[in-house]
């Protein structure tokens, strides 16, 4: 299929395409007054989002999605929905940045904290951040916790959850519940959106608040919340769209390419980005240039799902040479990873004799042994990307996009 103006035309003057044209230029309160990922403002956010008495007038109703997902998530029994039901939610209070001082002096301030007389809800809100070990080797989500169970009144029920736009990011304490943004947009925010009780004020903010999370962190935006839009319209025009990924995918500059195909995705390159990125990853889930991805799956989550083994070996061939790598697993931090090997197969080291070369994803991998081996042989041009997961084989001649693609 070649593209014509005909065609192009359809789909650019789509309804589905204008609406979330319209979407994406509609204004965002939040950008304009410049708090789009503070992590104190998304934590008064969530604080009244979540409170029974806050002006959005849904009661309960976020709270006990909140758990809800909670429950999903979570193997502990320590907490049902029965016992959920049963609670007086409405006696929520909560507040924001609740300080208090560690049995060693330390200062600590709790992100959004929930309490009734049944139960304690501690959130530990990531934005950009990793988590503060404030100069020891604890973290705060384990002083946190420490905190409430330490003051706990009898029969509480405590629940603690570590929100992040990173599926990867982990609490150094194993009894929080990680929850993405994507997941509390999902089953919490998009609800309370589709509330027939919801006003118009809360409508509003809520919708706007939407809209912000579209926002990139570290070049992921912090949730995608027009997935069914984006979905219907690659319904509707699939052959088009993968005809527009796939040129400027192909093209060596895209910005400055005269085919239509080129022309279309840099007037639109929001647009059309948005619905790459919002669809299933084993179709897009990334932009043409892979400058972002929607989830990147890593080599923990090919390890963990018995994917890949400690010492599984892969080969790249480009330009016809060959690089090497092996998936090596560090039991310390329950994580996998790819290491680069030289041409005898061998680990690079610094100067201090301590291996080097380690990477989450095959992509950046690639990229850096091509480079490596073109600056040893004196080859001027450096690659800029390079769609990992379809390069990397194992000995078996198995992609490592097959291996995702079967997750």
């Amino acid at each position: 299929m070649n593209l014509n103006i005909e065609q192009a035309e359809a789909l650019i003057a789509s309804k589905q395409f204008q609406q979330l044209k319209y979407f994406q230029e509609k204004t965002n309160v939040f950008t304009i007054v410049g708090q789009t990922h503070t992590e104190h403002w998304h934590s008064s956010f969530m604080s009244w989002l979540l409170d029974p008495n806050s002006s959005l007038c849904l009661g309960h109703y976020p709270l006990v999605r909140l758990l809800s997902l909670y429950m999903i998530k979570s193997e502990s029994q320590e907490l049902s929905l029965k016992a959920v039901f049963n609670m007086n939610l409405d006696a929520m209070h909560f507040e924001t940045e609740k300080t208090f001082f560690t049995n060693d002096k330390k200062k600590r301030s709790i992100d959004v904290y929930g309490e009734s007389e049944e139960l304690v809800l501690v959130i530990e809100n990531k934005v950009k951040a990793r988590e503060n070990m404030n100069g020891t080797d604890i973290g705060q989500t384990k002083d946190y916790r420490d905190y409430v169970e330490g003051h706990r009144k009898n029969g509480q029920k405590v629940v603690c959850l570590f929100i992040t736009p990173d599926p990867k990011q982990k609490p150094y304490d194993k009894n929080y519940i990680q929850i993405t943004y994507q997941e509390l947009y999902d089953y919490v925010i998009a609800k309370c959106i589709e509330h027939p009780q919801l006003n118009k004020d809360g409508r509003y903010l809520l919708e706007q608040y939407a809209n912000n999370l579209r926002e990139p962190v570290h070049g992921s935006p912090m949730a995608l919340v027009n997935t069914s839009l984006c979905n219907e319209i690659y319904d509707r025009y699939g052959e088009t769209l993968d005809e527009i990924f796939d040129d400027v995918e192909g093209s060596t500059n895209y910005l400055e390419d005269s085919s239509l195909t080129c022309v279309l995705y840099v007037h639109y390159q929001n647009i059309f980005d948005e619905i790459f990125l919002s669809l299933d990853e084993k179709k897009f889930g990334r932009t043409p240039k892979s400058n972002i991805q929607r989830r990147i799956i890593s080599f923990t989550d090919l390890f963990n799902a018995g994917k890949i083994q400690d010492g599984t070996e892969f080969v790249l061939e480009y330009d016809g040479v060959c690089h090497y790598a092996v998936a090596e697993y560090d039991h310390q931090d329950n994580e996998c990873y790819m290491l680069l090997l030289d041409e005898k197969h061998q680990p690079y080291f610094n100067s201090k004799g301590e291996k080097i070369g380690y990477y989450k994803t095959s992509s950046q991998a690639g990229i850096d042994a091509i480079n490596v081996y073109r600056k040893k042989n004196n080859i001027v041009a450096k690659l800029e990307t390079l769609n990992g997961p379809a390069y990397w084989k194992t000995k078996e001649g198995v992609t490592i996009k097959a291996l995702i693609d079967s997750m």
